[in-house]
């Protein structure tokens, strides 16, 4: 059944989101008198054909997407005497370049009106998101990571009602207004028992472009959200998205709690009580053990945690030279063992993405059951009247559009990276599965939103092939009063190919890469 539901996300997303695209396409040629030749929902051979007026409907054995292909369209982009080009009334090589522009656009401007609609629909109808109730997990209450808003004075069970002005219904908002602020002050308004409260604070900088204020949408309970594939977690059938409500009889409010909890019962087992898509059952599983590294602070008055780390993680971050210790890149974890084993250098300084942590080191054994965890948050019913769920439509994608352009900003500049951040079919599929099965048609419908906008910025993009280089070659076309020499044109389409495919060779290896059973293979 779950198989089912992530192809059925998959094919549902993506070839929605291209249908639409197509649909523009043809609509818009309408609009200014270019004639289709073909409307396919679906690629390669049709096993349904109509043909209406000038153009011929199809629906193909695989109904995944589609085309929308034009009298006159050539590889060369409209150059009438090319010897792939038909030509007749209404054809697209023939037609003035702003026809050809507005034929192009429609396309990626149809997934924005899509998009937007589905927005309003939603604001309307109502939806589940993520509580705008925060808790301060305990891992930021102390030391170098502790939270930014509770320094400002936000507490548990605060309700963010404002940043900087900007409403805040979900968590969501709160995330978008913060995560790529670049570290600039923001005032902070919440609600507490009936209290309307405000604070000024500065974002702490996460890495790879990153802010944040160190708050997670309020919530009881703990959510697995990723089980490793040879962890103890996996082996006793823990599944992805169960909810831990008990661990031996006692209740779980708290993810660092939870993993005290697990880390002192090394080689221990311990019963979990779980709820499974609303199915309550019991689980034990036993921790294996494993060292974890600590560091803590030298303050004689008090000593509070820095930061943990595991050791397969430590042998890594010295293995690709992504830490300092004590100053210098070591050549490998025997060096850092000699460092912890001389009883003079009991003060480690670690350096690590530019942050400087210096305190005592200390090795411990801990129970691990491998698996990633999150708060299972509080959900708050979001709904708009009418009025306000039209103007809501227009605010929510001009927000997520932002975000996206500032993301694919600190992509090209370097500061975020590729390969953790850019997801091909294989991770949208998984995404979209996940969506669907997990939190239903509503989140999955709202999903598809996104990624229908997602689709029209990449094609708005002025890469050759895609619309956005068609738009391009147009206006220029436009200008000049004729198009660009055929050989030239040729060229760049050929360099825009190139690089299209290296884009998706590589997004392909990165999503494979990052499936269990290939990390596992791997290890």
């Amino acid at each position: 059944m779950i198989a089912i539901t992530y192809i059925l996300g998959f094919v549902v997303l993506l070839g929605m989101c291209v249908f639409i695209h197509e649909m523009g396409h043809l609509l818009g040629g309408k609009m200014v008198g270019i004639k289709a030749k073909v409307f396919s929902i679906g690629y390669g051979k049709g096993i349904w054909k109509k043909k209406f007026g000038d153009t011929t409907y199809q629906v193909t054995l695989i109904p995944f997407g589609g085309y929308c292909q034009f009298y006159g369209e050539s590889a060369v982009d409209g150059k009438a005497n090319s010897k792939d080009v038909e030509v007749v009334e209404g054809s697209f090589s023939a037609a003035a370049p702003w026809r050809r522009i507005v034929t192009v656009a429609m396309g990626p401007l149809f997934n924005l009106f899509f998009g937007i609609g589905i927005f309003f629909m939603m604001n309307v109808i109502g939806f589940e998101s993520e509580t705008n109730k925060i808790i301060i997990p305990n891992y930021l209450k102390s030391g170098q990571m502790k939270s930014v808003a509770m320094e400002a004075g936000i507490k548990d069970g605060d309700k963010i009602l404002e940043i900087d002005g900007k409403k805040v219904v979900k968590f969501g908002d709160i995330q978008a207004s913060i995560i790529f602020s670049d570290g600039k002050n923001v005032n902070v308004k919440v609600l507490r028992n009936d209290e309307i409260l405000e604070f000024s604070m500065k974002p702490k900088f996460l890495g790879e472009g990153r802010y944040s204020i160190g708050v997670m949408p309020y919530g009881e309970n703990v959510l697995i959200r990723s089980v490793s594939s040879d962890g103890e977690a996996s082996k006793a059938g823990l599944e992805k998205m169960d909810i831990i409500l008990e661990t031996d009889g006692v209740k779980v409010k708290d993810i660092s709690d939870f993993s005290k909890y697990v880390s002192s019962r090394s080689g221990e087992s311990i019963n979990l009580k779980i709820n499974r898509i609303g199915k309550i059952i019991e689980i034990p599983v036993t921790p294996r053990s494993s060292e974890l590294l600590s560091l803590y602070s030298v303050d004689n008055k008090k000593s509070s945690l820095l930061f943990q780390m595991r050791k397969s993680d430590m042998q890594e971050y010295i293995s690709k030279k992504k830490i300092e210790i004590n100053g210098k890149f070591l050549k490998n974890y025997s060096e850092f063992e000699n460092i912890i084993n001389n009883k003079k250098s009991e003060i480690i300084t670690f350096k690590i993405k530019k942050q400087i942590i210096k305190g005592k080191l200390e090795i411990t054994k801990r129970g691990l059951i491998g698996v990633g965890l999150d708060n299972n948050s509080e959900m708050v019913q979001v709904k708009y009247g009418i009025v306000d769920g039209f103007i809501q439509s227009f605010i929510d994608p001009y927000t997520f559009i932002t975000l996206q352009l500032k993301g694919m900003g600190k992509l090209f500049s370097g500061k975020m990276d590729v390969r953790k951040n850019l997801s091909g079919p294989i991770k949208i599929g998984q995404i979209a599965g996940d969506v669907l099965y997990y939190r239903g048609i509503g989140a999955f419908i709202l999903l598809m939103a996104n990624i229908s906008i997602i689709l029209m910025i990449m094609n708005f993009l002025p890469i050759p092939v895609v619309d956005g280089g068609h738009l391009v070659f147009f206006t220029i076309e436009m200008i000049r009063g004729k198009p660009l020499p055929e050989a030239v044109m040729q060229k760049i389409q050929t360099v825009g190919v190139l690089l299209l495919m290296s884009l998706f060779v590589f997004v392909m290896i990165n999503d494979v890469a990052s499936l269990d059973f290939v990390q596992k293979l791997f290890k």
